[in-house]
């Protein structure tokens, strides 16, 4: 079948990933997914189980083309799957389809659609569903869809013609596959990975069972329960009590417990923890004042007492994972200087300081115990900042998505492991610029960082944006914050990414 649709053109923000990686079967060479040996960890490997994770909010719509949150993205990891997804060292492997190539202008990507695929109510993958997909993608204004020029199927081939050249395009591929006859993904979602989603408790708990006709490598355990908690706090009980045998944790929480009796996998979280200040709000309009919190604010004492030095000081609001973009010299941009935050306030008028409010999730401790440590820190020049503790659906609903707030403390993850799912929040226009900030500046370098094909300059483009970010003080960045994964002795098996994921094919029971 020949079958093309044409497209206009998007006003979305896209960037390309420098460098083209196989689809093929093969692994990459080098690239270790568990640090025991591979021998070791098949003799200690029970096949079947159930594995009760704890996450600390409620899970409420799965739905890949709507939400928003990086837990549900992490669940979804198990469910979804895009024509590529992500390995462990940031390459792209192959998943809906098996093998792609690229013209030589860079201009056609075509993707060889693998076969024997079918999704969870047991219907088999057909060209109407990766059409379909692709065309939700572009509707939805997903990164990088705008570049889109043409699409369609060709013999077993998806065929996309871009407007400009992109080396990189395939980044973008891994948003998810779904089938072009059902839209009911918020709370029964239907993907092709390793795990669907079966049942959906409000308020308590989701369950995913293992994928039996998965067309790859099929996962170890049989049914995964994902427990909704109320806070982390409360993780630490029902975990101690055997409610359940596993959660994420910050380093504090894991000094609670018995290291005799857990099993802990280290990494960063992958995304940047930062004081998100409202620009719109009038003492931050000014970008002297915004300066003088980074003056003010000391990272290294927050990542010391908070975080128990478990953490990577960040001054970008890129994750260093992301190195080859990344700029390590901005960490130093603003060393804890009193005075010259005190120089900065006057200049802007506010010589004895102001007030405001620093909205906090409950849920998470480790930004409220930040948000403690900041007060006091801001407190030397005069600032008093007093903390509002509220829901996590009360964050998302009048923080995030209504920008009725002043500053919060968050981490702000990416939905791709590449620069733009953690730069383009930041361009004036974009929707989820929910700290209003806007600098004509910025906007320029970003778009000329998306639309050049050349990947040195694209490299120091992305760079420069950052620098700019940290020059007009759109927020505090303070850190990539390390996590921990813990299991009870009875589990094993983890498997990290440049992105917020949770990977629970990788999990697994072991042999006593």
């Amino acid at each position: 079948m020949n079958r093309f649709q044409k497209i206009s053109a998007i006003a979305f923000s896209a960037l390309a990933v420098g460098l083209l990686f196989s689809c093929g079967g093969e692994k990459e060479k080098g690239v270790s997914e568990k640090s025991e040996s591979a021998q070791n960890v098949a003799n200690s490997i029970i096949e079947g189980g159930e594995f009760v994770f704890g996450v600390a909010t409620e899970l409420n719509n799965f739905d890949p083309f709507t939400s928003i949150t990086a837990d549900v993205r992490g669940v979804n990891f198990n469910i979804f799957e895009g024509l590529v997804k992500v390995a462990s060292d940031g390459s792209f492997e192959g998943a809906i389809a098996d093998s792609y190539k690229v013209s030589e202008d860079a201009k056609v990507y075509t993707f060889h659609i693998r076969e024997g695929v079918q999704f969870h109510n047991g219907k088999a993958l057909e060209e109407k569903d990766i059409l379909y997909s692709v065309q939700k993608a572009i509707d939805k204004k997903f990164a990088g869809y705008s570049e889109i020029q043409e699409f369609g199927m060709k013999d077993d081939n998806l065929v996309i013609v871009l407007n400009q050249a992109d080396a990189g395009f395939v980044a973008y591929l891994t948003n998810a596959i779904v089938p072009a006859d059902y839209d009911n993904h918020a709370l029964e979602p239907i993907g092709t990975g390793p795990f669907k989603l079966t049942e959906y408790k409000e308020q308590d708990h989701v369950t995913l069972e293992k994928n039996e006709a998965y067309w790859g490598e099929k996962a170890h355990l049989d049914k995964v329960v994902i427990k909704f908690v109320a806070s982390q706090a409360n993780l630490v009980i029902s975990f101690q009590s055997g409610a359940i045998d596993g959660f994420s944790a910050e380093a504090g929480t894991v000094m609670q417990l018995d290291e005799n009796a857990i099993t802990k996998y280290q990494s960063n979280s992958n995304a940047v923890q930062l004081i998100a200040l409202n620009n719109d709000f009038e003492p931050f309009k000014d970008a002297r004042v915004r300066q003088a919190l980074n003056y003010l604010v000391d990272r290294k004492e927050i990542v010391d007492t908070v975080n128990y030095g478990y953490g990577v000081i960040t001054g970008s609001a890129l994750i260093p994972a992301l190195s080859k973009y990344y700029d390590d010299t901005l960490s130093s941009s603003y060393t804890v200087d009193v005075e010259k935050a005190k120089e900065l306030l006057t200049q802007a008028g506010y010589p004895n300081g102001f007030k405001f409010t620093i909205t906090v999730p409950s849920s998470y401790t480790v930004h409220v115990d930040t948000a403690s440590v900041v007060v006091n820190q801001l407190a030397k020049a005069g600032i008093n900042a007093d903390i509002k503790q509220v829901d996590w659906a009360t964050w998302l609903s009048n923080v995030y998505k209504g920008r009725q707030y002043e500053a919060t403390i968050i981490s702000l993850d990416g939905s791709l492991a590449y620069p733009t799912a953690f730069l383009s929040r930041y361009v004036s226009s974009a929707k989820n610029n929910f700290m209003n900030f806007k600098s004509s500046s910025y906007d320029d370098i970003y778009a000329k960082a998306i639309s050049t094909i050349d990947e040195d300059e694209k490299e120091e483009l992305f760079k420069s944006a950052q620098k700019i970010l940290s020059n007009e003080a759109a927020g505090v960045y303070i850190q990539d914050i390390s996590e921990f994964a813990v299991y009870n002795k009875n589990f094993a098996g983890y498997k990290g990414y440049p992105l917020y994921a949770r990977d629970f094919s990788a999990i697994y029971k072991v042999a006593k």
